[in-house]
């Protein structure tokens, strides 16, 4: 059986950090079916954001509210307006996670950094305006509130 403990250990190697990503209706799954997620951080750099292990189950929520709000932006948008693009579609979600960067090769043989980032903790505002809180800070964290008296 897979511990909480061991599975942080693996998923957040880097100290955690707090931001606000903006989701985009841009997501699949990996081969261990960990949900990803397209996000847009500063400067409009996309990254994907990874909800993986024991907090992927909660995430299913952020997918179908992401699918839901880009129907509702391709279907009943204004008739005769352009066509949305899915980085229009911004669903705000502050995030507490780890950074990681992957080396990828691109179609012309170049090699090109590629940043995801592990989410441990996430929470964000539903359509109909209701606060939403998931996950939990990564178990190493939990261990050293728990000996400085924190938790």
């Amino acid at each position: 059986m897979v511990t909480p403990a061991y599975e942080d250990r693996g998923l957040f190697k880097k100290p955690p950090t707090e931001l606000t990503v903006n989701l985009i209706p841009k997501f699949g799954k990996n081969s261990r079916q960990d949900i990803i997620i397209k996000g847009l951080v500063a400067n409009g750099v996309e990254v994907d954001v990874i909800f993986a292990g024991r907090r992927k189950k909660n995430a299913v929520e952020l997918v179908t509210l992401l699918r839901h709000m880009w129907e509702n932006a391709t279907i009943y948008g204004p008739k005769g307006a352009r066509a949305p693009k899915r980085r229009d579609v911004r669903l705000p979600t502050r995030v507490q996670g780890s950074w990681r960067t992957r080396i990828v090769e691109d179609d012309e043989e170049w090699y090109e950094r590629e940043y995801q980032l592990l989410v441990a903790r996430w929470a964000f505002k539903s359509e109909d305006g209701e606060f939403h809180s998931y996950g939990e800070p990564p178990f190493p964290e939990q261990s050293l509130a728990k000996v400085s008296g924190e938790g």
